[in-house]
């Protein structure tokens, strides 16, 4: 009887490691990460950057609400403080739909506009279906094509046609269009569930096959002036005309833009929010180089720029993929989500914040943690 009762005690003692899990160490992980947003939020119910300094700051907030609202535990346990953020991004939401800072220099109305639009359908889509609504018009409204009014009315062969930039003055505030703000825009009108027959998406199909490494689907617009073609590798760049990754040279030796992680996947999952199934053609070319260039230690062919970004589009890709599992160039299958765990885990600071990279601000809190958040949370649907 000594001896059950014994084994008992030695049973329960040790119960939690073996009963620990991805998903146990996913939310602790969460949790730490999300007690540590919290404590950053302003009074007036937003979130800032320390570079832009003491004044809260709509893309910050909403990417904020978007960590917190990515779980229905973290929907209940940080309600206050996500309906204070909804409060702030709704106060600063103009009559004609574009959520930003109407102060600020740039205003980047595009982008701010896509992550709040975003973050108010993660919090309450029925609450916010008014507020979702007039952001949605804003954002279609700024995309580059033929019928498109003002600046943003383009010919059928411009490499902008069908992307959409960082804010309403083009050229002015960053590229006129490129593929992240292209995918945020998507990713929002997603959230929104806007109907995928709407040519909003036709349009977007365009300009994103034009930032493939694809020649049989991208005729490269401009290209030859730039002294470019076009590559074959399935990966994405940045825009029409750069990539971030610099250049490469081919073996016939022409010249064509570099492939890299984080754009590869911004494309996947662009392709995949603009309707294209996982059997088109150019989405599988895209998987062929994810599959390739499988890592979670570097963004590939960038290094350590751009690392939690590309955690963040890296998981919302693998997320509207549905796939639990990938197989990298050698064959071997890698459970994505719980690998994506782990890595951020060993990231994570004792604070429950990350850090990294100074190029593109992942130095700077809340930005790397809030990126590391959101893909958690995508993650979170995968394990077992």
């Amino acid at each position: 009887m000594r001896r059950f009762a014994l084994g008992s005690i030695i049973l329960a003692l040790f119960a939690p490691a073996v009963l620990a899990g991805p998903k146990e160490d996913l939310a602790k992980v969460w949790t730490k990460g999300a007690d540590a947003l919290v404590k950053l939020q302003l009074a007036d119910g937003g979130w800032v950057m320390k570079a832009m300094g003491e004044t809260s700051d709509v893309a910050m907030t909403g990417m904020a609400l978007q960590a917190l609202a990515g779980t229905e535990e973290g929907k209940k346990k940080y309600a206050e403080a996500i309906a204070k953020g909804c409060d702030y991004l709704l106060k600063n939401q103009d009559k004609d739909g574009a959520i930003h800072n109407a102060s600020s220099v740039p205003r980047l109305s595009n982008y701010k506009t896509a992550i709040a639009v975003m973050a108010l359908a993660a919090a309450d889509k029925v609450k916010h279906k008014d507020a979702i609504a007039k952001g949605v018009t804003w954002l279609t409204g700024h995309q580059y094509s033929e019928d498109a009014a003002g600046d943003f009315k383009v010919d059928a062969k411009d490499g902008k046609n069908g992307g959409a930039g960082y804010g309403e003055n083009p050229g002015k505030e960053g590229p006129a269009a490129d593929l992240s703000n292209t995918s945020y825009m998507l990713e929002a009108l997603n959230a929104a569930e806007i109907p995928k027959d709407s040519d909003v998406y036709k349009r977007a199909l365009k300009y994103i096959a034009h930032c493939q490494n694809r020649s049989e689907s991208n005729d490269g617009p401009g290209f030859d002036k730039l002294g470019l073609v076009v590559g074959d590798d399935g990966g994405f760049f940045y825009r029409v005309g750069e990539s971030k990754a610099e250049k490469e040279t081919l073996p016939n030796g022409k010249v064509a833009l570099r492939s890299y992680g984080s754009m590869t996947y911004s494309g996947y999952k662009s392709f995949i929010f603009a309707g294209l199934g996982k059997d088109d053609p150019k989405v599988k070319a895209a998987m062929g180089w994810i599959e390739k260039h499988y890592t979670l230690d570097e963004n590939p062919n960038m290094g350590q720029k751009g690392l939690y970004y590309y955690y963040n589009v890296f998981a919302t890709a693998l997320d509207i993929s549905g796939m639990d599992e990938i197989k990298d160039a050698d064959g071997e299958t890698h459970r994505w989500a719980e690998e994506l765990v782990a890595k951020l885990a060993t990231l994570q600071k004792a604070d429950g914040t990350w850090a990294g990279d100074p190029k593109w601000w992942e130095d700077m809190d809340p930005l790397p943690t809030l990126y590391s958040m959101i893909a958690l949370g995508k993650a979170s649907r995968h394990l077992k």
